[in-house]
């Protein structure tokens, strides 16, 4: 097994760097990596309905769409992440959960951190979430992932994550919300990251049969970086595969009440209504008929309405107020 530590903060090239792992090396893989403040979503998710729009954009939050199944995680400096690329026997997708969770567990035990696996894919101390793992398989590998919460951000955790699920209809798989805490909490004596990667690093290589450190080389390097730039960083790949869906919101402004109803299909506007008791001049199709085709995204929608006029349509209404109820 090779074992690998990320040279990458960044989750675009850290999870493009598990796919060119899995489909390049023969070599089981472990993979450990810290990304920048970042989102993850699951292969099936709908990215809009699992973040907070705004807060994300406000403070520089990166999105990026696995391969695996499962939950919307966030990723800080305060986060490992490990995974393990392994040939694909066949064996259960539990069994798989509970026999690559054994070394991470036996990490944690030696640090003093009574860590146990629970229900399909978590570790946990006591009833606190310390990690929880996804799983893809293609026809000749397994991918196992999972987040350690060593020193993370708790309160951004919170609010990046924070969606009302009554404005998004669709049926993606929905993030499971858990009590969580970081291991930190937990240790028998106050360590570092680098301690704490050390100590998980180490254990693998003592308890994995031929295990043994490997370095990125030039090429490796390149070609994660490459796979990144044309896949994993696109709005096409986090937010063009993502389910058909209805977009909901009724708010109150100043002047009246309004509801709008948004049809999203591969990430662009199909449908968009709006009903309420206001008053304009103008005809309030010629407005939403603006919106049909875009991108449902909050920058590119803003740089294409920048001088329309929203309260000739609705009057007293202004276009940030707008906005932000499109992304609410």
């Amino acid at each position: 097994m090779k074992c690998i530590i990320s040279p990458f903060n960044s989750c675009y090239k850290n999870i493009a760097g598990e796919e060119y792992f899995l489909s390049t090396f023969d070599d089981d893989i472990f993979y450990l990596y810290i990304n920048s403040p970042s989102i993850i979503i699951g292969k099936n998710q709908n990215a809009y309905s699992e973040i907070n729009q705004k807060y994300v954009a406000d403070n520089g939050i990166n999105v990026v769409r696995r391969l695996s199944g499962g939950g919307a995680v966030y990723h800080d400096s305060g986060n490992l992440n490990f995974s393990f690329i392994v040939k694909n026997d066949k064996r259960d997708i539990q069994l798989i959960f509970h026999d690559y969770s054994k070394p991470i567990l036996a990490a944690l035990h030696k640090l003093g951190v009574n860590a146990s696996f629970s229900g399909r894919n978590d570790l946990v101390v006591g009833d606190k979430k310390i990690s929880g793992n996804a799983q893809y398989r293609s026809s000749d590998k397994i991918l196992q992932h999972g987040t350690l919460l060593f020193n993370s951000d708790l309160t951004a955790i919170a609010n990046a994550l924070n969606v009302s699920p009554a404005k998004y209809q669709d049926r993606s798989t929905k993030s499971v919300k858990s009590r969580v805490a970081n291991i930190f909490e937990f240790l028998s004596e106050e360590i570092s990251m680098d301690v704490f990667v050390e100590t998980i690093l180490k254990t693998v290589i003592d308890e994995v049969p031929d295990a043994n450190l490997y370095r990125l080389t030039e090429a490796d390097f390149l070609a994660v970086s490459a796979l990144a730039d044309r896949k994993y960083s696109t709005w096409e790949w986090v937010y063009g595969v993502t389910p058909k869906f209805t977009y909901q919101n009724v708010f109150r402004f100043d002047k009246g009440t309004i509801e709008v109803r948004l049809n999203v299909e591969s990430g662009i506007i199909k449908g968009f209504n709006m009903y309420g008791d206001f008053f304009g001049m103008g005809d309030i199709k010629e407005l939403t008929d603006v919106f049909i085709d875009l991108p449902y995204n909050r920058a590119k929608i803003e740089k294409l309405t920048i001088g329309i006029n929203i309260g000739h349509y609705i009057w007293g209404l202004e276009q940030n107020v707008l906005i932000d109820n499109l992304f609410k």
